[in-house]
């Protein structure tokens, strides 16, 4: 018997040992970051540009690979579902981690207990954007529109279940209107811009530089406080609607139980990425948001999204079955 403990004990040694190792020796090989969306979104951006940071503070390729599908949720099914070695990284985001948990039972995974998460990266707001075609250029005038046409207006969103879809549903409850939701890869601005859904409720960053060359013509930014990048657009709470506001984080997570190790560094560099002059210039001349929290912080902060904005998508009637 005192052998056997031995030898259990001699295994327990050598497994730390060569977990430790490992850890220390990350990142030995180039690392993937997930990003469950079609490329030119938010999330897409986000990825992309940790990718290039984080690939010249490790010296090692960290590669993007798009995994879109289903309001992100395909894309972090892979990764909850993926090895915890430390290879394999997410952008977390608020619809797959916050709104489509709460109307999606079928979703394959639970957002806080089957990831890691890491370290936030930013957030940018949401703008209501409409061909101009449409006709309007407030709300009041998009809702007296929608009542006086027979057919509803149409909006796509980043998906089904998106924080987009969830301001659709609150909003037009709020105003007594009908809007009908219409999915759509990349929030549908190709075709909003083709004039085959009328608007989009999408993130700043996905539509801001076609509302800067005229070609959509957004009506509210879904932020308390104007952006000021795009001064000239009302918040919803300007034009009656306080109740109708919310931006869309992002953060870098990876499965459950990455080693503590990896997270560690991880956090490190992305917290101090974030920070750089460089990150924060680029934030501001896109009116991006940021937060440096620990990693205990994130995964609270987290925590407390989930909380608010998952009653909410119950609320609102949304489900997927």
């Amino acid at each position: 018997m005192l052998a056997m403990g031995r030898l259990a004990t001699a295994l327990v040694a050598t497994l730390w040992l060569v977990t430790h190792a490992h850890a220390d020796d990350w990142p030995g090989r180039p690392v993937k970051i997930v990003v469950a969306f079609a490329p030119g979104g938010s999330a897409d951006q986000f990825g992309r540009l940790m990718g290039v940071e984080l690939s010249s503070a490790f010296k090692q390729q960290f590669v993007v690979e798009n995994r879109p599908g289903n309001s992100g949720t395909i894309g972090s099914a892979q990764v909850a579902r993926a090895d915890n070695d430390g290879y394999t990284l997410l952008i977390g985001g608020s619809g797959p981690h916050l709104t489509q948990p709460a109307i999606n039972p079928n979703i394959g995974y639970d957002p806080l207990k089957d990831f890691t998460h890491i370290a936030m990266i930013g957030a940018d707001s949401y703008a209501w954007a409409a061909n101009p075609a449409l006709g309007v250029k407030s709300i009041a005038e998009l809702i007296a529109l929608a009542k006086a046409r027979k057919d509803p207006i149409t909006s796509s969103s980043p998906g089904p279940g998106s924080l987009g879809h969830l301001l659709i549903e609150q909003f037009k409850r709020k105003a007594g209107i009908d809007i009908q939701h219409v999915p759509a890869p990349n929030s549908g601005v190709t075709d909003v811009l083709g004039n085959h859904i009328s608007m989009t409720l999408t993130a700043m960053m996905t539509v801001g530089e076609q509302v800067k060359a005229g070609q959509l013509m957004a009506l509210a930014v879904t932020s308390t406080e104007r952006n000021p990048v795009f001064k000239g657009i009302p918040t919803f709470g300007e034009q009656g609607y306080p109740d109708v506001h919310g931006d869309t984080w992002f953060w870098l997570c990876g499965p459950r139980n990455l080693p503590p190790d990896v997270v560690a560094k991880l956090s490190t560099a992305t917290r101090r990425i974030v920070k750089s002059p460089k990150i924060q210039e680029y934030f501001q001349k896109l009116a991006l948001l940021s937060k440096d929290l620990d990693v205990a912080g994130v995964q609270d902060f987290i925590a407390e999204e989930y909380a608010f904005w998952a009653p909410l998508a119950k609320n609102a009637g949304l489900r997927v079955q």
